[in-house]
């Protein structure tokens, strides 16, 4: 016999830990909106609570202050955008395949959400902030270093000149991450990251690095 159609399942109770990780979750949500907004330095603990609804002790009891929770944004924004980078790499070959796909998925996850480009642009720029600046640097360095590693092989293939792989890989970063930091403080910035950027950018680095 079948159960009658207007007959709801009973939904399992969310238990103490699936309350406690949405809490932790949101906060940090809440505090992204205000970390992109205003900056670090302009970000009080207030501002947090206030926007996430909860109390300072709430706050206190996922993170260590507004630094731990701080801590915890970058790593977990940097460390989502680096596996997607190498999981999209992993199913292209070469050199330019690969650039390509850095500069596509770079492209995509910026765009999914703005408020993360604009978070780390302006710690990037801003003033050296204790105990994050050199979280920053380790968390940078191995995105560049994964961009190394396929200028490199991509020098060893052929596909480009002997060079300083150092000179290329700071000349694909910056071409692309200014395009990023710039179209993603603008209201559409969505619609201007797109895949023929994408394609356009490649085309003019391989351009130039050839021609060097």
């Amino acid at each position: 016999m079948t159960a009658p159609k207007n007959l709801k399942r009973k939904q399992r109770p969310k238990t103490d830990a699936s309350r406690s990780s949405e809490m932790r979750d949101h906060v940090l949500d809440c505090a992204l909106t205000i970390f992109a907004e205003k900056g670090y330095a302009a970000t009080s603990v207030r501002d947090i609570i206030h926007a996430a609804g909860v109390t300072q002790p709430t706050l206190y009891y996922y993170f260590e202050g507004k630094l731990g929770l701080f801590l915890e944004l970058l790593t977990v924004k940097y460390e989502a955008s680096l596996r997607e980078l190498q999981s999209s790499i992993s199913e292209v070959q070469g050199c330019r395949e690969q650039l390509h796909s850095i500069m596509l998925q770079s492209f995509s996850y910026c765009s999914a959400d703005v408020r993360v480009p604009r978070l780390m642009f302006q710690t990037a720029y801003g003033p050296d902030i204790p105990g994050v600046t050199e979280q920053l640097e380790r968390l940078g360095s191995e995105r560049f270093d994964l961009v190394k590693s396929v200028i490199a092989q991509g020098i060893a293939a052929g596909e480009l000149p002997q060079s300083s792989v150092d000179g290329l890989t700071l000349a694909f970063c910056c071409l692309m991450d200014q395009h990023i930091n710039v179209l993603s403080r603008l209201n559409d910035s969505p619609s201007k990251l797109t895949p023929q950027l994408a394609d356009w950018l490649v085309d003019l680095f391989f351009q130039g690095a050839l021609a060097a």
